[in-house]
């Protein structure tokens, strides 16, 4: 079978099994000590009852339970086509109890459609159901809980919506025994068992009462010729009559036109559908006349919707006309209260007035223009909705971090604000706490220097299509809901940036002995005389550190090495700078020999308790700055040699290695740009040594000049008094003490290895 075939076959199980459930759900109602139901479409019952119910013998009725101790209570029972069915019956039916069905005086039903009231009289009320439609679709319930007594009988009353029709014959409320369910598919027996229609439990009032058939402020503007006003119960009304005008009715709404020129007002009379009264009046009126005031000066709420639940809430209304011209003589009413006027605009030919309505509560709001004094006489009339104040809740952020919980002092930060249709949320100033802008579009804040604690910021609620300058106008005033303090935000400074630029935030500073002072730039090593070495210090140019970075805590780092590497002193410490006008001064010290380096670094520290962004923080030194103490380039120092197998070329009787010697050497060599001793040098010294006695065996002491040249690599301390070398010789001697046959020989060539230890001279 292909895909799609197998699919909607599925879809058609589908189908068959949601209907199958339909048809299992049926529903079935009698009252207790009713006679027997006969099971509708021929079915029998396939098991005895519960409940209290009973299976007639033959399996094709069922009698409801006598006790009203089951009133309300529902139970299963399946059922089938035949009693050769049940085997596979999958029906069950819901049996509900319900209590005796009640008695209605007739037309005891009274609606009294403004308080949301349904009364009736009769027997056996207690429990009753009354039931209205919902939008949804659904039934909506209240049940007479506490009947009182009325007459022979009692009385009952339902809250019902009072949204509900006013023509009787329209309400679609339906009454249901105590104990009912109300389903969809149920089925309501008597209690002589025979099925009722659904028209049995259809209620018609004998009489709605209504107290409101125009709005409480209801007034028309007829400076456009004809004026409208909203019927508040439209299918009520058949029909209306003016006295000195023309009116009618038309899509729920009163329209009145050709007012004489000179009347405030116009009496209307209205003629209600059959069974409905006014009841404000005593007696009750089916055909009330009611005054509707006569407006001639067009106003309109420009604002938009007003804040609930605001005590700074405000609206801003345009009139034009006769009202525009005489502004300053009309009073606004928003209910029985007076607005006070906050402001007043002309702009073209209207005026825009600014009133303060304060809390509002209700969702629909009322403003009235009235001129005159006590209760005037109403010249305008202008309805705008409520809308709930929106619950603020701002984000600060600085740009290039994350969001912060405080409002920095030195540096603005960016406000993001809630979103609302048709307006917008500004932040305003707080004088001597923090200052608000607005740039681009932008909100910016930031807290004032000498402010403390915690604070929360006020929003505007401005509405930007209104022409100038009532866009700026705040239509309510809401805090935010979280509470910041204000304080220092601390953004670390660009120290490697600045310190290659002409004015560095930390710089290095060398003075030589003639008072000039040099710039060390960081990233190269320049070479000074070791003479200046106590003229060197860090200078941190506080003067050049914005207040928007905060304070600065750095990590300070001077290191001393030795010429052949290895460290003479290592110093750290936290430096705290913050901005000001004296800079502050760091001197190095620690250099005690010629080619010491010294490499100063500076760090910016990351504490996550200090700056923002600190996960962010490199690790490597923000700036390092190195010097080398030494500026010679060649060397002349004493040194001593001990001879590890020098070899002398004489006389037969005078050649031979060397032992027992011992040479104080002074050596010439040139430097490298780091200090470092060349491989070559020239030597010169006095060398005392013994050579073997070739005749007897023994040994002769001998004193002797040399000169010559030496290969020259230091193992330890280089540079220092203590250096220790190894070395290559080869040197011309002359011979200055002897006897015997070594004096015959006074000259001769040494050459080999040697150890020398210590390095005391000067450098050039």
């Amino acid at each position: 079978m292909p895909v799609v075939a197998r699919v909607f076959c599925w879809l058609i199980g589908i189908g068959l099994l949601l209907v199958a459930s339909r048809v299992r759900a049926e529903t079935l109602e009698a009252p207790v000590g009713g006679a027997q139901v006969i099971l509708q479409g021929g079915r029998v019952a396939c098991a005895p009852a519960s409940g209290g119910w009973a299976t007639e013998p033959n399996g094709r009725s069922v009698r409801p339970p006598s006790s009203r101790s089951a009133v309300g209570s529902v139970v299963e029972l399946a059922v089938a086509a035949s009693p050769a069915a049940c085997a596979n019956a999958r029906t069950r039916l819901r049996l509900v109890a319900t209590a005796p069905w009640p008695t209605f005086d007739a037309d005891s039903f009274v609606l009294a459609l403004d308080e949301g009231r349904l009364e009736g009289r009769g027997r056996g009320m207690r429990g009753v159901l009354v039931s209205w439609p919902t939008p949804s679709g659904e039934r909506a319930t209240d049940a007479c809980t506490d009947p009182k007594p009325s007459g022979a009988g009692e009385g009952c009353t339902w809250a019902v919506p009072k949204s509900l029709p006013a023509d009787p014959s329209a309400t679609a409320l339906h009454w249901l025994p105590a104990g009912a369910r109300i389903e969809p598919d149920a089925n309501l027996f008597d209690a002589e068992g025979r099925l009722a229609s659904p028209q049995t439990f259809a209620i018609v009032p004998g009489r709605v009462e209504l107290k409101e058939l125009l709005p409480s402020d209801a007034a028309v503007d007829v400076s456009a010729g004809v004026g409208r006003v909203p019927l508040t119960h439209a299918d009520a009304v058949s029909g209306v009559d003016c006295a000195g005008a023309r009116c009618s009715v038309e899509g729920g709404v009163l329209l009145i036109q050709a007012a004489p020129a000179s009347a405030t007002s116009v009496d209307v009379k209205f003629h209600l559908v059959s069974h409905v009264i006014f009841a404000i009046k005593s007696p009750p009126d089916p055909q009330p006349t009611l005054r509707v005031s006569i407006l001639r000066c067009p106003m309109t709420v420009v604002s938009g919707p007003a804040l609930r639940a605001v005590d700074s809430a405000r609206v801003i209304v345009r009139l034009e006309g006769a009202c525009a011209r005489d502004v300053a003589s009309v009073r606004f009413l928003v209910g029985p209260r007076q607005a006070d006027v906050a402001q007043t605009e002309t702009i073209k030919d209207a005026v825009y007035v600014v009133l303060n309505v304060g809390d509002v509560d209700a969702p629909n709001l009322s403003i009235v223009a009235v001129r005159g004094e006590g209760e005037g006489t109403a010249v305008a009339v202008a309805r705008t909705e409520t809308r709930p104040a929106p619950a603020i809740r701002t984000v600060l952020e600085i740009p290039g971090f994350p969001p912060i919980d405080f409002i920095p002092n030195n540096r603005r930060a960016i406000v993001h604000t809630p979103r609302v249709d048709g307006a917008e949320f500004v932040v305003l100033s707080i004088e001597n706490v923090y200052e608000a802008q607005v740039e681009d579009g932008v909100s910016y804040v930031q807290g004032d220097v000498d402010a403390a604690g915690a604070v929360t910021l006020m929003l505007g609620y401005r509405v930007p299509k209104l022409p100038a300058p009532l866009d700026k106008v705040n239509l309510a005033v809401l805090p935010d809901a979280l509470h910041r303090s204000v304080k220092e935000a601390s953004i670390p400074a660009p120290f490697g940036v600045s310190a290659l630029s002409p004015h560095p935030l930390v710089e290095l500073i060398c003075t030589d002995h003639d008072g000039v002072s040099q710039r060390v730039a960081p990233g190269r090593v320049p070479h000074m005389s070791f003479s200046v070495r106590e003229g060197c210090r860090l200078v941190f140019h506080r003067d050049q550190l914005s207040p928007e970075y905060g304070t600065q805590k750095l990590s300070l780092e001077v290191e001393v090495d030795k010429l052949d590497g290895t460290a003479r002193s290592h110093v750290t410490q936290t430096i705290i700078m913050r901005s000001g006008q004296e800079p502050r001064i760091a001197w190095l010290t620690g250099v005690t020999a010629p080619y010491d380096r010294v490499v100063v670094r500076l760090s910016v520290v990351a504490d996550e308790a200090h700056y923002l962004g600190a996960l962010e923080i490199p690790t490597a030194p923000a700036a390092q700055w190195s010097i080398v103490f030494g500026t010679g380039r060649a060397r002349l120092y004493a040194t001593t040699a001990i001879p590890t197998g020098l070899y002398r070329f004489g006389t037969p009787s005078t050649s031979g290695v060397l032992s027992l010697s011992l040479a104080i050497l002074s050596r010439l060599t040139w430097l490298d740009s780091e200090g470092h001793e060349g491989l070559l040098g020239l030597e010169a010294g006095i060398m005392a040594f013994g050579l073997p006695e070739q005749s007897t065996g023994g040994s002769l002491t001998q004193v002797g000049t040399v000169l010559g040249l030496g290969l020259s690599i230091p193992i330890a301390a280089a540079g220092s008094p203590t250096q220790a070398s190894i070395n290559l010789h080869g040197w011309f001697e002359e011979r200055i003490t002897g006897s015997g046959g070594e004096k015959s020989s006074e000259q001769a060539i040494i050459f080999g290895p040697s150890i020398s230890v210590g390095n005391i001279g000067t450098t050039f």
